[in-house]
């Protein structure tokens, strides 16, 4: 059968492939997505275009995704492989299956074939829907309620939206791949990256990156806190299985590598504080703005050029000095930021308190500096009585 050129395939020739994905944890092949393949004596082809193409009607795209999940759901109670399965869903399929029928297909087969509930990841995909979010979210739960883990994919594709992220409460957030590229040359898809990193922590979900074709892109997966991996650097979809050590080897080198460079780079961080060590245990005494001002005056004589700004605070979050900020001529002073409270900034009550409790300065996460748009850490500690010294510092 053929609808504008494209050819609906025959169910004989349609077979679920499989990519692994890969746990930087354990460095093992934790589970599999499964993908449609059109497979011929000719050669194998993706069904991408055959389920984007909106000439195609439903009910012939509901047909052959459901073919192709029975089989790898069947594949998966069969095998000896104790690997999970990630199965993609579109929004709309389920919510209009679930409304007309009052049931989950995916459940059902689970029962059908005996299998784990616990080994099946549904992947909520990248879809415009219209429909209303909070019956999705309300059957998108009787997936979780079953015992599946719920996903949500292509995290930062245009409707994949923070709604549907918040309402839907994944365990698993996977990255579009799009981003990741764009981050390896970009700061504002870099600090984008970061961003879903920290959105993962705060819900108590897992990053899973996509789209890793080379060892510099998983570098930067790890580098924004991935706890899983998949792509081309370790295998394209594959109608077998594979042991689940197959890369192991590759990515305890690879992960060896990434912690050396980071040991590198935060002792090259912290040789900063080091630095102001005699000044910081000095006693003196800070009454006002001068006093502030002449302190980061002898603390800028020591410090390496990793250091790009430099700013003491009361621990009320008001700053006491001026900004010093290093040029491309020198430091330059700006007093216009005395009087400034900080106390907004997430990290800085905490900060302070973790100060005070353990005697030592703190080195802040990664972030994107207001001002110069890059990269940088702030390491802050303590100095005289209710006074703090901030670094903001390139990564």
């Amino acid at each position: 059968m053929q609808v504008k050129n494209i050819r609906i395939p025959p169910r004989h020739e349609v077979k679920p492939f499989f990519q692994p994905i890969l746990s930087l944890q354990s460095q093992e092949i934790i589970g599999y997505e499964t993908l449609g393949r059109h497979v011929r004596e000719s050669g194998v082809e993706s069904l991408g275009a055959f389920f984007h193409n909106p000439d195609i009607p439903e009910e012939m795209h509901l047909m052959i995704d459901r073919h192709l999940r029975e089989q790898a759901i069947q594949r998966l109670a069969s095998t000896a492989n104790d690997g999970m399965l990630f199965i993609n869903l579109k929004p709309s399929w389920i919510y209009r299956t679930f409304k007309r029928t009052g049931k989950l297909p995916t459940i059902e087969l689970l029962k059908k074939y005996g299998v784990d509930s616990s080994r099946i990841v549904i992947e909520i995909t990248e879809e415009e829907f219209t429909g209303g979010l909070q019956e999705l979210t309300w059957i998108v739960e009787q997936y979780r309620e079953f015992g599946c883990t719920i996903a949500i994919d292509d995290v930062g594709s245009g409707f994949s939206n923070f709604d549907r992220i918040a309402s839907l409460q994944p365990k698993i957030l996977k990255m579009d791949l799009n981003i990741l590229k764009k981050s390896l040359f970009h700061d504002g898809y870099k600090a984008l990256m970061q961003s879903f990193s920290i959105l993962a922590g705060q819900m108590g979900a897992s990053l899973l990156v996509e789209g890793v074709e080379t060892k510099k892109e998983l570098q930067s997966a790890l580098q924004v806190g991935a706890r899983y991996v998949q792509g081309y650097l370790f295998a394209k979809a594959e109608p077998d299985l594979l042991p689940k050590d197959t890369f192991k080897l590759m990515l305890k080198e690879e992960m060896k590598l990434f912690g050396r460079q980071e040991f590198e780079r935060y002792n090259s961080l912290l040789t900063v504080p080091q630095s102001l060590d005699e000044l910081v245990h000095a006693s003196y005494v800070i009454t006002s703005a001068g006093d502030a001002d002449a302190l980061i005056e002898q603390a800028i004589r020591n410090v390496s050029e990793q250091c790009i700004r430099i700013y003491i605070c009361r621990e009320d979050g008001y700053q006491t000095s001026s900004n010093y900020t290093r040029r491309e001529e020198g430091w330059g002073k700006d007093e216009s930021y005395r009087g400034a409270n900080w106390t907004w900034r997430p990290y800085f009550i905490s900060n302070i308190l973790m100060m005070d409790m353990q005697k030592q300065g703190i080195l802040s996460q990664p972030y994107t500096d207001l001002d110069t748009s890059q990269q940088i850490r702030t390491y802050s500690c303590a100095l005289s009585e209710g006074y703090y010294l901030f670094l903001d510092l390139l990564m």
